[in-house]
């Protein structure tokens, strides 16, 4: 049987990340990405890293920008943000309507999304973080194992085991996918931090605010019969406790167990520094809706989403500090 082509579609900080792991792995593998990722990888090459490793530099790479490029794809690795989803299964539907995709992207609403337009959809969850701190070099700031589906093509999660990538095939997708929402809500305190993850994670009153937003969204989960399971190992109720730790004890226990990268920084704030849009609609946006429908109070939530929606709006970082989220967040 031939070689299988797949094709990320989404070839930004997580795609291209993806996208040359499956390369090194073996895969035949083409990337579709914005112009401006294109020229810095055709300048200076694909560049991976990840924390303790060196820079691993790739050949020339297969990366058109149009998503007729899609033609001829056996698999597509979805990385685009939750707001385009809509169009890149409109692509995928028109121009490799055979094609199985996994979908490597934040939030719950993608699958369904997906699944109303297209026949053979997977989920799979990325637990770590990929920043670009120079064009064309994408580096993995966190650890933790990939979790694909068990449907999803052996192609895919052989060529990344091949790379060292860990991959957790199981079959609860939508369980994985929730813990992930809950952790992906300090995606907007980071953005208005504007620092790296480390930095405002080991302010105690940061991580209220952090807390407090979880457990609402696992209130608007268990309103809806959901049971999120873990990420990276552990459950969400594990993570809150960790979080309600003394500064002092949770950056021992931090660098023991969770180990952030001190570049680490999530892709919200990326996309605001560069003048993208956010995927606040589907993190905080996500919570606050369903929470309407179902009746379950979700204040930090929404204030947290104004507040970073403004952000955009004014295509800035407040860089607020733990205490000044406290302040503005909490009402006890």
């Amino acid at each position: 049987m031939a070689q299988p082509l797949i094709t990320v579609l989404g070839a930004g900080s997580i795609g291209c990340y993806l996208g040359g792991r499956l390369h090194q792995g073996g895969a035949k593998v083409r990337f579709i990405g914005r112009p401006r990722v294109k020229e810095a990888i055709d300048q200076g090459g694909l560049r991976l890293s990840k924390t303790g490793d060196d820079v691993q530099p790739f050949a020339p790479i297969d990366f058109p920008t149009e998503t007729g490029a899609l033609k001829g794809s056996d698999i597509i690795a979805l990385c685009v943000k939750s707001q385009d989803t809509a169009d890149a299964a409109k692509a995928i539907k028109t121009h490799a309507p055979k094609a199985w995709v996994i979908s490597f992207q934040n939030g719950v609403s993608n699958l369904p999304a997906l699944r109303a337009h297209i026949d053979r959809v997977s989920g799979a969850v990325v637990p770590f973080n990929v920043t670009s701190p120079e064009p064309g070099l994408y580096h993995k700031g966190t650890d933790g194992p990939l979790v694909i589906g068990p449907e999803a093509p052996d192609a895919v999660i052989d060529a990344l085991r091949a790379a060292g990538e860990m991959v957790q095939v199981e079959s609860n997708i939508e369980g994985y996918l929730w813990a992930k929402l809950l952790v992906n809500l300090n995606n907007a305190l980071n953005t208005l931090s504007g620092g790296p993850l480390r930095d405002g994670l080991l302010q105690r009153d940061y991580r209220r605010v952090l807390m407090a937003m979880i457990r609402e969204g696992l209130s608007v989960a268990e309103a809806e019969g959901v049971s999120p399971t873990t990420f990276n190992g552990r459950a969400p109720t594990q993570l809150l406790k960790l979080m309600d730790k003394p500064d002092w004890l949770y950056k021992f226990l931090m660098d023991r167990i969770a180990k952030i990268d001190r570049k680490a920084r999530s892709s919200m704030l990326d996309d605001l520094e560069l003048g993208r849009g956010s995927e606040l609609d589907y993190l905080q946006g996500e919570i606050v809706r369903r929470g309407a429908a179902l009746g379950v109070p979700t204040p930090v939530n929404a204030a947290v989403l104004e507040e970073t929606q403004k952000a955009f709006a004014q295509k800035k970082s407040p860089h607020w500090d733990g205490t000044m989220m406290r302040q503005t967040f909490l009402f006890d």
